[in-house]
């Protein structure tokens, strides 16, 4: 069988050949390695890079690179390329890993045109179109309107963010709206896939994770008492501002409570780097006199992270819309207790009060109740975790994953 991926990003095994840098991990990277081991698949990959290049990473692996712009900016000379790269490797079928890019849509249309389409099926990652009706959710209208420094250079203030994801929403629309064939793994994404397009064709075919996630598991009596774990501050999506009021009313019963999290510390950086974003999690930080109680932690690799998770007392996520985050997933297979915002697909992947604790996302109040919860469980709330760790064990299972999209593949074949 012959399968065209086209990535959004630089699947790992492909950045090291190309840049001689080792390969960040990515969820793909898993299934990759695994359909690599398979007889008679034979794998073309093409991914965005600052240039481009081809090359081979065995006799069934091939890849290719190509140059784009932003997001949304849909680039013809890209289809053109598309459609020479179809013609040449003649795919059984072509497999784009997410809708919110215009490349996807370029993709497609070649696809069209070389009556490849039946055979075409796109995975949903994140749908760039909703998201952006949630984009701003807790964050003061005075707040949305500002502007930095960086934002005026980069014409990039929350409003203008905003606006992307709707440029993007509506290239998502078009790429739904023509390609026969989804893959998700939510109720969330198969309702929104539906709006836009009722006559596709859903298939399920869960996530397989970064494989360090699948080793090790969280002890309470080894964990920092108290400490908070989130994946992300860097967008408003993430809803780390919301964490931020949610951690005020923690530290009245827990005054030792700590946060940790990915990213920049913007106390630390270049004022003129400074996002309005950033800016505004200051202000909440100072505000609830929190510059102490917040360590950010930089870019970590994928051992970082799970180091992160099983060090932490227990996982947030008080994203205002997400599909199936890949790090509730993460924190469920290590066994973290985890309390998680009720968005999109989030239900789908974990149950209320038996493997987690999930609340309205609009209430960082019910996010504190529900910190403090975990924290009182102490030792008690690694049964919570092991029944985390047993559902996404079972969501998070790579063979059966593999399997599902073998049988995807083999259809569309």
């Amino acid at each position: 069988m012959k399968l065209l991926w086209l990535c959004n990003i630089m699947p790992g095994v492909v950045k090291e050949e190309v840049t001689g840098t080792a390969g960040s991990g990515l969820w793909m990277d898993h299934v990759l390695s695994d359909l690599r081991k398979m007889e008679n698949v034979f794998i073309r990959i093409l991914c965005p890079y600052s240039s481009t290049m081809q090359g081979t990473l065995d006799l069934t692996c091939s890849y290719a690179t190509f140059q784009t712009k932003r997001p949304y900016e849909y680039l013809p000379d890209l289809e053109q390329k598309f459609r020479k790269e179809l013609e040449s490797f003649r795919p059984d079928v072509v497999h784009i890993w997410g809708t919110e890019f215009a490349h996807s849509f370029a993709m497609v249309n070649a696809a069209e045109q070389e009556e490849l389409l039946n055979h075409t099926v796109v995975s949903i990652q994140g749908l760039c179109g909703f998201i952006a009706k949630h984009y701003l959710e807790g964050i003061p209208v005075g707040v949305q309107n500002q502007f930095t420094f960086r934002d005026i250079i980069r014409q990039d203030n929350l409003v203008q963010q905003q606006k992307k994801f709707v440029y993007r929403g509506e290239l998502e629309q078009q790429t739904l709206k023509k390609v026969g064939h989804v893959i998700g793994r939510t109720f969330w994404d198969k309702a929104c896939s539906m709006l836009i397009n009722p006559m596709c064709r859903y298939h399920v075919c869960r996530e397989t994770l970064r494989t360090t996630f699948y080793e090790q598991k969280w002890e309470y009596e080894k964990c920092c008492k108290h400490r908070i774990f989130a994946s992300s501050c860097v967008y408003p999506v993430k809803g780390f501002h919301y964490l931020l009021e949610a951690m005020a009313e923690v530290l009245k019963r827990y005054p030792d409570a700590t946060i940790a999290v990915p990213g920049k510390d913007p106390f630390q950086q270049n004022p003129m780097r400074v996002s309005s974003y950033q800016k505004y999690l200051m202000t909440l930080m100072k505000r609830h006199g929190l510059e102490n109680k917040v360590q950010f932690l930089g870019s970590l690799s994928a051992e970082e992270m799970k180091n992160a998770y099983l060090e932490a007392n227990v996982f947030a996520l008080p994203s205002t819309i997400e599909n199936s985050p890949n790090s509730l997933g993460e924190a469920m297979l290590l066994g973290v207790p985890c309390v998680a915002a009720d968005v999109g697909g989030v239900t789908t992947m974990m149950t209320h009060e038996k493997e987690g604790f999930v609340y309205q996302s609009t209430a960082p109040y019910m996010l504190a109740h529900y910190i403090c919860k975990v924290f009182a469980m102490e030792e008690q709330a690694q049964d919570m975790g092991q029944a985390a760790k047993l559902h996404a064990s079972v969501t998070h299972d790579p063979q059966k994953n593999l399997q599902d999209l073998l049988d995807i593949y083999t259809e569309l074949a």
